[in-house]
């Protein structure tokens, strides 16, 4: 399993506990594959739908949450 933890940087819920985000969304078309996707915590996964916060991706490939101003 690549992603054993939510990918929100910091955030050590356990895999599999966490929902499956896509990073480009499939509804318009993104793709439904695993490089696509990200797992992340109940709690994240709204934060990153969230208008309120923007997101960074880090190298790595966790997320940075940035409330906005």
């Amino acid at each position: 399993m690549r992603d054993k933890t939510c990918r929100a940087e910091g955030c050590d819920t356990p895999g599999t506990w966490c929902e499956a985000h896509h990073l480009d969304p499939w509804q318009p078309g993104g793709p439904t594959d695993l490089d696509n996707g990200v797992l992340l915590c109940h709690h994240h996964h709204h934060r990153i739908h969230d208008p309120a916060y923007r997101t960074e991706r880090l190298p790595n490939g966790d997320h940075r949450f940035h409330r906005r101003r």
